[in-house]
């Protein structure tokens, strides 16, 4: 027979629970706190250098045209050099008009058209 006295502790319990990993998780504020530095010895000179490249970065990441998993990216003064390898001539386009999207001065592609 229930005598009632247990059925909010479920609900307790995953309020608890639920508390527990919203203070495991980094909020967006506290991440823009953690430095990254780079490992090349050029972008710990030239922040905008080193910006921009993350910027290319993601631009081509969140690319539907572009599988950015094989294109390396560089940037010196502003000018992005792109090498690697893309699907088809239309990627390595795309590729090119996000870099150029995210600030880069000029693009230089080195890039491999590997038709599959």
């Amino acid at each position: 027979m229930d005598t009632g006295k247990t059925q909010g502790k479920p609900i307790l319990a995953g309020f608890v629970i639920t508390g527990a990993l919203v203070l495991a998780l980094s909020l967006p504020g506290q991440a823009a706190d953690q430095t990254i530095v780079p490992s090349d010895p050029h972008y710990i000179d030239n922040k905008a250098d080193y910006d921009l490249k993350l910027a290319v970065k993601n631009s081509i990441a969140l690319s539907p045209y572009v599988d950015g998993q094989w294109i390396r990216v560089t940037v010196r003064d502003g000018v992005v050099t792109l090498r690697g390898s893309v699907e088809d001539q239309s990627a390595a386009e795309s590729a090119i008009k996000n870099a150029r999207d995210a600030g880069a001065k000029k693009v230089s592609s080195k890039l491999n058209i590997e038709d599959k």
